[in-house]
């Protein structure tokens, strides 16, 4: 068991705690604050505070602020326990970080035992010393107390220890008890053993016969593999000698494949250029179409105008052979009337008109013709 000293070490566990401070924190939880020496590599577990007195114990758990209470070599530590109702009777503390690490602390207010003075630390003065006196008995009574708490453990121990040889000695019987069936087992298997090893003899004989036979069998298929391997190689050279040919072969496809390459190139181009003079002609022969049917229209609207023109000429023609028929019949009468109830004058202005009339019958007609033709 480490004890809360100043510092100092066990020879168990070489782990020595150096208490700084143990004493009420808010009233109602009491502090632990001290430094840990030789901890290094060890994983404390939640403390715990056990609180002693003559003959009543009682156990405080951490509170889990200071959570997870890791601790290192000479570094401040800190641990807070609840503690509500604070009472004299308790006269030493016991702080449990670990199965195997148990620390001895005084209350507040009581001095601490077992303090090692280190260089430069003054002695306790005279008062101190006499409290310590006046606390001894009870200090000598826990320790009793705790020496005998460790024989019940340790006698505990013992007999967890003697239970365990006692299931450690049954279980060395029924390994017996299997040991002697597996000697048994043993004979009997030496014997199938004897029995085996007279038919692998009488079989090794029949392998060495067959061993025999194999290795003529392995000679011949020597012999058979060393004609093949000749057989190989003659095949090998034909095919070398194929495959150079081939080689040759395909160097002159490629050769040939590039100049039908460039060929092709050449009549792509030449057809391209192809395409361009007939796609000219096309159009050259559609712009010849379309002036042909151009003229195909002229033509027929030209004639249909000159079918006009002649109907019209005709139909003019018979129309001025009627008028001059009317003119001349009309005219005649009006000058056979007239001519009978007319003045001289009037007579005279009469024969004038019918003087200038075909002339004016001739201009119409030439003018109906020059409207045609402007029309064609």
């Amino acid at each position: 068991m480490a004890e809360a000293v100043e510092p100092a070490t066990t020879g168990t566990t070489g782990v020595a705690f150096e208490l700084d401070r143990i004493d009420m924190a808010g009233g109602d939880r009491l502090e632990v604050n001290g430094r840990w020496f030789g901890v290094r590599g060890r994983r404390f577990m939640r403390p715990s505070l056990t609180l002693l007195a003559d003959e009543e114990r009682r156990r405080l758990l951490a509170d889990l602020e200071h959570k997870p209470w890791a601790a290192e070599d000479g570094e401040p530590w800190k641990a807070t326990f609840p503690y509500e109702t604070p009472d004299d009777r308790w006269v030493e503390a016991e702080l449990n970080v670990a199965p195997d690490i148990t620390i001895s602390l005084p209350m507040p207010g009581a001095p601490r035992s077992r303090r090692t003075r280190r260089p430069g630390t003054a002695s306790p003065s005279r008062g101190n010393r006499t409290a310590a006196r006046s606390h001894a008995p009870s200090a000598e009574l826990v320790k009793a107390r705790r020496e005998i708490q460790r024989l019940e453990r340790d006698l505990e121990r013992r007999e967890a220890e003697k239970a365990e040889l006692s299931n450690e000695l049954a279980r060395r019987r029924a390994e017996l008890d299997e040991a002697s069936t597996a000697q048994d087992a043993a004979a009997r298997a030496q014997e199938s053993i004897a029995e085996e090893r007279e038919r692998l003899a009488r079989e090794r004989g029949e392998a060495f016969e067959l061993r025999d036979g194999a290795a003529a069998e392995r000679d011949s298929a020597v012999q058979a593999r060393e004609e093949a391997l000749r057989l190989r190689d003659a095949a090998l050279a034909a095919r070398d000698e194929a495959l150079a040919e081939r080689r040759a072969a395909i160097d002159e496809r490629e050769e040939i494949s590039a100049q039908l390459a460039a060929a092709l190139a050449s009549q792509e181009r030449a057809l391209t250029g192809s395409d361009e003079v007939l796609a000219d002609r096309d159009a050259l022969l559609a712009e010849r179409d379309e002036a042909v049917r151009a003229r195909d229209a002229a033509l027929t609207a030209r004639k249909r105008v000159a079918d006009e023109r002649d109907e019209l000429s005709t139909t003019l023609e018979r129309l001025r052979l009627e008028r001059d028929d009317a003119v001349a019949s009309r005219g005649a009468a009006l000058v056979m009337r007239n001519a009978a109830n007319a003045p001289p004058s009037y007579r005279r202005e009469h024969n004038r008109l019918l003087h200038f009339l075909p002339a004016l019958v001739v201009l119409v007609v030439a003018l109906v013709a020059a409207f045609a033709l402007h029309l064609i």
